[in-house]
């Protein structure tokens, strides 16, 4: 131990300045010079070599103070009172009556006249002496650090059995002072060790001379010590180190190793009913240990001993790359040094192939190089097996359904396409004045069935969008009572055919709500489609609105049907549920309606449901939906209509290469007053565009050599013109491609024509 650096040493004078100044200016001595005894005893500390007093100054001043601060003195310390005798005073008398004073301090008197010379001489030699005796202090302050650092309880006796020394643990262990201690007997102190083997092991050991250990459990202290003896020609030193935590934890150790083995043969037992197998690698020796049931996985006979090279041999070849790639994963830095594989092996006899799973971890040395390696093997072929099976399976699946969706896209396109004439050919005949009333209401009849099978067709797709998540709303304000009205508009035929009475109660004061007009309108028309199909003739189907305190409005379509049984209630919003093939036979249909019309209300986050008292009482759906908080909105919800005026002199360039189509569409449009100019395929409708300036295009998107896309980019890097695509695929991607193409809107045949005029007219009109 470094020793510290001693402050600097300083002769206390009490009283006498010019003493000071003569010890300073003769000597070099670093002098203080105090007012009385009260103000040296403050200053008094290691640092002081020595104290001048003046005879007179100690017998006339209360020397307790300076007293006091002589006896708080260390051991080592012993510091000299340098007393000034009065003059005419014998040298005798003065000492005595100072030793007298100071009860034996280390006095040294000068008699007068003071000689400075040897003043210099005493003072030096005190600086000495208090060197020699600061190195002392130092000494034994190490030593007493020494002894008090001992984390064992450290004691010294000496012959006749008193304590001399004890440190910090002694007297923690014990409960005692240092002071009921040192000084004392030990069998006085502690009685109650008498007789006992400490006891005796000191007596033999102070006779003997000969050191001793041992470990015993100390009843009075209720701890288990480790006691060693060390015997002198002094006496006795003894260490008393505390055993209880480290016999506890001997316990615990034997405790957990028995756990540890009963865990052990438990997972032993459950490995081999689970029919895993375990393994130990060892790398720095190449030794592999593993269990019988490992020697099964790889094809070997029962016992076998095998060595690294014959478990990497047994892989798959093509799988061994993973066994490498994962040992250097586990040993890259930051690893968690667990791994889960799996690959193939090859028995090594029966040569047959298994699919195995692996898990295990690495155990490193401390030079961080891999020491262990341990896990476990399963056998998973079966499951392997089965998993591939439902990949298959799936995959399987998903043809099928792109496979179906595919078709119906298909069937949808071939089926509109020879409607869209049809359409437009009725909608011709209807707008010429002169067709007696009877072939109106024959035309009247085809529209109204070439309307159905277009609805029909939509059905399907619309089913197939829900199916795929793939239905969008294209929401705005609707009025809901004039849906309702242009519903029952729209079956106004088939309601008057069965002469169903239809009584209409639109309480409603918020009627009007954000929906997407379409397909609320397609709700709508599929409730009261499905409830003239099921009321007999003459029947009743009432309608009516309500809100309610949540600002929802309620609409209820009660019939007077045939009903429906509480068995088919649950059911009745599920694809093709109609009730059983004889009401399928009975009256038709696809049974899709109502489980579109639901998943169009969930999708508006409404509520659609049905309740009936059964067979022969009829029924009543409910559609409950959020209200727009406001009765001022006005005007019909479908089909919208911007206004604006027909515009013969625009020039509109038609493509189409359905001849039935573009010949009824093309009539329409030029009855209607435009300027059309008619290309069948992309190449002519490109140079009929570069020869002549259209204000509008309507395209069919499927062409003998192109595409409707692909003229409707080409149009619009020649300038800004407005299109319209007509297909029969309606599909959510079809419409989202002819919008990214630049067509403004897309129809899906057959098409309508007032509302492809509408169109039109907000178009050329400069609408969006």
């Amino acid at each position: 131990m470094e020793k510290p650096a001693e402050p600097a040493s300083t002769v206390l004078v009490s009283g006498g300045k010019g003493l000071v100044s003569k010890l300073k200016k003769h000597g070099g001595i670093h002098a203080l010079a105090c007012k009385n005894l009260a103000e040296l005893s403050k200053r008094f500390n290691d640092s002081t070599d020595a104290i001048i007093l003046a005879e007179q100054t100690l017998l006339r001043s209360k020397p307790a103070p300076l007293l006091r601060a002589l006896k708080s003195q260390p051991a080592w310390s012993d510091v000299p009172v340098i007393l000034l005798a009065k003059a005419g005073s014998k040298r005798k008398r003065p000492r005595s009556r100072a030793l007298e004073v100071l009860e034996g301090a280390n006095i040294i008197v000068h008699p007068a006249p003071l000689r400075i010379a040897t003043l210099l001489t005493d003072l030096h030699t005190a600086a000495r002496a208090r060197r020699h005796q600061r190195a002392v202090g130092h000494l034994l302050d190490q030593h007493e650090a020494a002894l008090a650092s001992i984390s064992d309880a450290f004691s010294v006796l000496d012959r006749d059995w008193r304590y001399t020394y004890v440190n910090n643990r002694v007297l923690e262990l014990t409960g005692k002072r240092k002071k009921e201690l040192i000084g004392h007997v030990i069998w006085e102190v502690f009685p109650e060790a008498v007789a006992t083997e400490f006891y005796q092991r000191c007596q033999r050991a102070m006779e003997t001379q000969q050191p001793d250990r041992f470990e015993v459990f100390y009843k009075p202290w209720g701890r288990w010590v480790d006691t060693r003896i060390y015997p002198s020609s002094d006496g006795l030193t003894i260490y008393r180190a505390d055993l209880s935590e480290s016999m506890e934890q001997q316990k615990r150790l034997r405790e957990n190793e028995q756990r540890l083995h009963v865990a052990e043969e438990r997972v032993r037992l459950a490995l081999e009913a689970a029919d895993v197998g375990t393994f130990d690698y060892y790398p720095a020796v190449g030794v592999i240990r593993w269990s019988n049931r490992c020697n099964e996985l790889f094809g070997l006979p029962a016992g076998t001993k095998p060595e690294y090279a014959t478990y990497l041999e047994a892989i798959h070849p093509h799988d061994r790359h993973i066994i490498h790639e994962t040992i250097r994963e586990v040993l890259s830095p930051g690893s968690s040094g667990h791994y889960e594989i799996q690959y193939r092996a090859i028995g090594v006899k029966d040569s047959q192939e298994r699919w195995l799973e692996e898990k295990g971890r690495v155990i490193l040395d401390d030079s961080r190089r891999p020491a262990r390696f341990l896990g476990t093997l399963l056998d998973i072929t079966q499951r392997k097996q089965a998993e591939d099976a439902l990949k298959k399976a799936k995959q399987d699946a998903e043809d099928a359904s792109r496979a179906k969706d595919q078709f119906l896209a298909m069937l949808s396109h071939e089926l509109r396409t020879p409607l869209t004439p049809v359409l437009m050919t009725i909608a011709s005949l209807q707008r010429n004045c002169d067709i007696p009333d009877t072939a109106r209401r024959d035309l009247d009849v085809l529209r109204r069935n070439v309307e159905l099978e277009a609805l029909l067709i939509d059905d399907l797709l619309d089913l197939t969008r829900i199916a795929h998540g793939k239905l969008e709303l294209r929401n705005d304000a609707i009025d809901v009572h004039s849906a309702l009205t242009y519903a029952l508009g729209i079956s106004a035929s088939d309601l008057t055919e069965k002469q169903i009475n239809v009584q209409q109660d639109f309480a409603a004061l918020e009627h009007h709500c954000w929906a997407d007009a379409a397909r609320l309108q397609q709700v709508f028309w599929n409730v009261i489609k499905n409830a003239v199909k099921f009321t007999p003739a003459r029947g009743e189907l009432r309608i009516s609105t309500r809100n309610d305190a949540g600002h929802n409005i309620i609409i209820d379509f009660t019939d007077t049907g045939v009903g429906i049984s509480p068995e088919l209630q649950p059911r009745i919003f599920e694809a093709f549920e109609q009730g059983g093939i004889g009401v399928t036979n009975r009256y038709g249909g696809l049974g899709l309606g109502l489980a579109i019309s639901k998943r169009v209300i969930d999708l508006h986050g409404g509520k659609i449901s049905v309740r009936s008292e059964g067979q022969g009482k009829g029924a009543t759906f409910t559609i409950k939906l959020k209200a727009m908080e406001t009765s001022l909105l006005e005007g019909p919800a479908y089909p919208l209509d911007h206004g604006g005026t027909d515009q013969p002199s625009a020039d509109i360039l038609l493509v189409e290469d359905h001849e039935d189509t573009a010949r009824a569409l093309r009539r329409m449009l030029e009855n209607a007053g435009y300027q059309v100019g008619y290309a069948s395929t992309l190449a002519s409708a490109c140079d009929l565009a570069a020869k002549r300036r259209f204000q509008l295009v309507i395209s069919d998107l499927g062409l003998p050599d192109g595409s409707g896309l692909d003229l409707m980019n080409q149009l619009r890097n020649s300038g800004q013109i407005n299109g319209i695509a007509l297909s029969g695929f309606g599909a959510d991607g079809d419409v989202a491609a002819a919008k990214a193409a630049g067509f403004a809107e897309h129809f899906t045949k057959p098409v309508d024509w007032e509302r492809l005029r509408h169109t039109i007219r907000r178009l050329l009109n400069g609408g969006s």
